[in-house]
């Protein structure tokens, strides 16, 4: 009989025992024991509150976007956004240098508000309607530009996709002129380059994503097959990219030695990239401006230092002084669609510069020969390089 009540105690107290880890393991799974979890209970306890006694009906999409969109800003990171799944999408393709929409890069004319276009994409469907740069798009589809928004402007377009946007466009002469433009999906290759005079080479690298290393490299080869003694790399406008293709060019260009280091929050370097024995051998010019940013910069930035290190005269930067952009980004999706993307880590030159530090006005990359008028600026590259070409 004992030994039958022992045995019913020790059952029970065994069920017991399993009833409460099986309820600690589901408060764990549950996150109740994690810090934040107070925080999640508070935000919910709001949203019940508002949901049952606020008087007008809440779209409870609009109240998550509005959270997450709160939540990014307070981390006060420049560079860090909460995106919607259609700017996720969009980010993911421009990634890879796929696009949507018409292909026009523009800057608002600071006294009408308009659409000045400052560069068409190539292979867009804005180059191949003859859109040119310094035109002004004065309507889309019968509406100012003047009066539309960012956002505006974008589901305009976007509206059309598979079709084709009127616009009525200003040149720098004054003529008006109908333009009609398709709207659809197009790739661009984020290289250019071409055989200028005296045995010049000229590279424009419009962005540092995928193919653009592969891309860079292959037109650095054909040049110098075609008898290239010296090359501008002309990185204005160009916002940057990933650390790849970036490393890829630097790589190409540089010999042996450091080309890239991360760094932490802390300042605790994580990662090195080196470059190999290989470099080219030749006077370069890079041209940069205050919309060279992130990897563009970074690219100006490295080979100035070397310059310097080398006490050589071979590499010139010319223009004027860069965005300032020190640090890199990941983008992590969300269950429900959209995505974060975050300032994950800074970079440092080889000479442990962050291009981040300081007040706006110190950040970036000064060049070495100022020269503020971009109509002016491949001039002044080729004539410094046709002048260490002279002396070499």
């Amino acid at each position: 009989m004992t030994k039958r009540s022992y045995s019913r105690k020790f059952v029970i107290g065994s069920s017991v025992i399993s009833a409460l880890a099986m309820l600690w393991l589901v408060l764990f799974c549950l996150g109740v024991f994690n810090p934040v979890w107070g925080e999640v209970q508070q935000l919910q306890r709001a949203r019940e509150i508002i949901n049952r006694h606020y008087m007008e009906p809440i779209d409870e999409a609009a109240l998550t976007e509005k959270l997450l969109i709160t939540m990014v800003e307070f981390l006060e990171d420049e560079w860090a956004t909460y995106l919607t799944q259609a700017e996720y999408e969009e980010i993911q393709r421009r990634n890879e240098n796929r696009f949507q929409g018409i292909g026009t890069r523009s800057v608002r004319d600071e006294y009408t508000n308009e659409w000045i276009v400052s560069e068409t994409m190539p292979g867009s469907p804005a180059e191949e309607a003859g859109l040119r740069s310094g035109d002004t798009i004065v309507t889309i589809e019968g509406i100012s530009t003047g009066l539309q928004t960012d956002q505006e402007r974008a589901e305009i377009i976007s509206s059309n996709y598979g079709g084709s946007v009127n616009l009525e466009v200003r040149d720098l002469a004054g003529e008006m002129r109908t333009v009609v433009v398709e709207v659809r999906a197009f790739d661009v290759n984020p290289v250019a380059f071409e055989m200028l005079e005296d045995n010049i080479g000229y590279v424009r690298i419009y962005n540092f994503r995928r193919p653009s290393g592969r891309e860079t490299i292959a037109a650095i080869e054909t040049l110098q097959e075609e008898g290239a003694e010296g090359i501008v790399f002309d990185v204005r406008n160009n916002p940057g990219g990933g650390v790849n293709e970036v490393t890829q060019v630097l790589d190409r260009l540089l010999p042996e030695g450091e080309i890239f280091v991360y760094a932490d929050y802390a300042g605790q370097e994580t990662e090195i990239i080196y470059s190999d024995t290989e470099y080219l051998d030749m006077p370069i010019v890079v041209l940069i401006n205050e919309n060279s940013a992130s990897a563009a910069e970074y690219f100006a930035a490295v080979l100035q230092e070397f310059n310097q290190k080398m006490e050589c005269d071979t590499i010139t930067i010319v223009g004027v002084q860069t965005t300032g952009k020190g640090r890199s980004q990941q983008t992590h999706s969300l269950p429900r669609g959209g995505a974060i993307r975050l300032s994950t880590a800074r970079y440092l030159t080889p000479r442990r510069r962050d291009l981040q530090e300081g007040e706006r006005e110190e950040r970036g990359v000064r060049p070495d020969v100022k020269e503020a008028d971009e109509d002016f600026q491949l001039e002044k590259a080729i004539q410094i390089l046709i002048g260490k070409l002279i002396l070499s």
